[in-house]
């Protein structure tokens, strides 16, 4: 930007602060554009019209700006920017790494400045949002809000006056580089109405799930607290009623207002809500006229696909929707509860989109998010971007894996060449641990270090105050893939040297798996060192990364395409196990792992699944907060594509 500057209504670092900002500009009725960053979201609006919002989730050292076109918005002469500034200011969160607050954005008609951000734009804290209350909903999430109707301003009505606003201030420290979005911006979609279900509980139902901004009109005595609480299903109340569950442990589903005793109209486009069902709470009697979400969704090419039969045909609709409803800026696991980019989870994203949507846009936001995360350790926090300090290792590791699959669809090895010495540093993060050719699990420091791999025993490396050392054959096989991986990226950059060391690198973790982990007595993999317990998701993995022979290989493959004993794997490790699978012998395995997703989604599909659950334990999982739409779900995106289409 050639004249704007970073500015905000003070010096302060106020976590949780909502400010708003004002200019008037001219304009000849040519196209106008607006350049516009900002820690840490906004929602702008051109003459009273929403005309933009979403902060790309970034970094406070890449700082990422939008470019849009206003030109619809404005008419020939004098305009109104009126700009909404929400700064979170904490580090507490999976979805957020904190920077310092304000906004920076350019107005301009062609090569022309119209105006830019600077001491004369007007300002002020908000009036109608509370600021300050760092209300969580979850710790994934972030924070909610509140919003009092009796502050507004009116703010949004053709004949404001701006008369009670100061100037802004310039602030310094904050990045003078700014980066294109790297993907298109999301779309707001048609109003989706919440319809009265229970006048008693005054419970609302969407119909489905949906995920988008809250849109609300609503009557209380002045001053009545509304508390609007949202979720994905309903559970049964002390009394035997039916209601939404707000409080589940630690987290808060819900979002205040605070009346005016008149009817009054909202919509916030800052905080996207997913679920099904709201329920009107107060002390006061509450009239609504309206209340919903305003879908927001991400463009993409859906490609048509015929399965074949009308059950298949569900399942595969409801895998892309799915998808599309953990797709924004970036992927997320789940929209209800977390709305977080973990490396796993969007592993399985990336093949559903390649396949579903012939989408690689999407799947390089993401990894350049991955690849911008910086640690001390070299590995990534457990989401992206976060500056919350905690990891899980084994997502880490599968970075380089996820950038291999991208660029052997995509074609792209641009991105691998960019940040080939981030992943570089990565993987020795793990081999400069390596005892005698395996990497043991991260014992010493449970604070920091998660030994998770999936949500099932023995692998779910649950939060505990102290563990022991252990020997894990899901991690080291993912080291194994990971080392393969930069092998592959090292022989494509010309890097032979690099390449033939990793790949002989590889060759002896394989040894050294097959060796420490197999089992002659039982014929399987065990899960960890010297313990009986075998599980469907380690033994896939053996065979992934080459170190099961052949002959091995094809045994493991008869127990895990039949009934079995082995610790199963969950619905979000089903791809390592199909493709275990699928790779010692397609013709073979194909019919089973389309039978057994067959059977899987067709359980949820029964129980009114309106997208696919996290796991098949659905929302009573993790004490009644399981998620009921969770993108690492769609994976019948990827069998369907690949066995059915021959």
């Amino acid at each position: 930007m050639k004249q704007a500057k970073w500015i905000w209504a003070h010096n302060d670092d106020r976590a949780d602060e909502f400010v708003r900002f004002y200019q008037t500009f001219h304009t000849t009725g040519k196209s106008v554009s607006i350049d516009i960053s900002c820690d840490s979201n906004y929602e702008l609006y051109v003459n009273g019209v929403l005309a933009a919002f979403g902060q790309f989730s970034d970094y406070p050292y890449y700082k990422v700006f939008d470019r849009v076109d206003i030109t619809k918005f404005c008419r020939e002469g004098e305009n109104q920017l009126q700009l909404l500034v929400w700064y979170y200011g904490s580090n507490d969160f999976f979805t957020y790494y904190k920077g310092l607050p304000g906004v920076i954005y350019e107005i301009s008609e062609g090569d022309r400045i119209l105006t830019a951000s600077d001491k004369n734009t007007l300002c002020r804290v908000a009036t109608d949002y509370v600021s300050g209350r760092q209300k969580q909903i979850t710790q994934q999430l972030g924070f909610s809000y509140t919003y009092d109707a009796n502050g507004y301003d009116g703010f949004y009505n053709k004949d404001f006056s701006a008369q009670d606003y100061q100037s802004a201030i310039e602030v310094e420290g904050r990045p003078e580089e700014l980066h294109a979005r790297p993907l298109k911006k999301t779309v707001l979609k048609p109003f989706a109405n919440a319809v009265l279900v229970d006048s008693a509980k005054q419970i609302y139902d969407i119909g489905e799930e949906t995920v988008g901004h809250l849109g609300i009109r609503f009557r209380a005595e002045k001053g009545a607290k509304v508390t609007v609480a949202y979720g994905e299903h309903l559970v049964t109340a002390e009394d035997g009623s039916e209601v939404v569950p707000q409080i589940i442990k630690t987290r808060d589903f819900s979002i205040e207002l605070i009346a005016n005793g008149e009817w009054f109209e909202f919509a916030n486009h800052m905080r996207r809500l997913g679920g099904r069902y709201f329920q009107i709470i107060s002390d006061a009697k509450v009239e609504i006229d309206y209340i919903g979400l305003y879908p927001v969704e991400y463009p993409v090419n859906v490609l048509p696909f015929d399965a074949g039969n009308p059950l298949r045909q569900r399942i595969y609709d409801i895998s892309v929707r799915t998808l599309r409803l953990c797709m924004y800026e970036h992927y997320e696991d789940c929209p209800w509860r977390e709305q977080s980019l973990y490396g796993v989870d969007s592993r399985n994203q990336m093949l559903c989109c390649y396949d579903g949507f012939e989408e690689y846009e999407f799947a390089k936001a993401s990894l350049i998010l991955f690849g911008l995360d910086q640690r001390d350790d070299n590995m990534t926090h457990i989401c992206s971007p976060s500056n919350f300090n905690y990891v899980i290792p084994y997502f880490s590791l599968v970075y380089p894996m996820q950038m291999k699959e991208y660029v052997e669809r995509s074609g792209d090895l641009a991105l691998a060449e960019r940040f080939y010495e981030r992943m570089q540093a990565l993987v020795k993060a793990f081999t400069d641990r390596m005892e005698n050719g395996l990497v043991p699990n991260f014992y010493e420091d449970l604070k920091t270090y998660w030994n998770f791999y999936e949500w099932s025993p023995t692998l779910d490396g649950y939060p505990k105050a102290e563990q022991n050392k252990e020997f894990e054959i899901v991690l080291n096989a993912q080291l194994s893939m990971s080392v393969q991986a930069m092998a592959y990226f090292a022989e494509k950059l010309g890097k032979s040297e690099e390449s033939a060391s990793y790949a002989s690198l590889a060759q002896v973790i394989n040894k050294r798996i097959h060796e420490v982990f197999y089992s002659e007595a039982q014929g399987l993999y065990l899960t960890q060192a010297e313990k009986e317990s075998c599980s469907e998701l380690g033994n896939a993995y053996a065979i992934l990364c080459g170190a099961a022979p052949s002959g091995v290989a094809e045994k493991i493959c008869e127990v895990l395409s039949s009934a079995n004993d082995l610790v199963p794997a969950t619905l979000s490790m089903k791809a390592f196990k199909y493709d275990a699978l699928l790779m010692v012998n397609e013709e073979k395995y194909a019919e089973n792992v389309l039978n057994e997703i067959d059977k899987n989604y067709a359980y949820m599909l029964n129980q009114g699944a309106t997208s696919f659950w996290e796991t098949l334990k659905g929302a009573e999982d993790f004490h009644n907060a399981g998620s009921l739409c969770h993108g690492w779900s769609a994976i019948p995106i990827i069998y369907y594509h690949r066995l059915l289409k021959k």
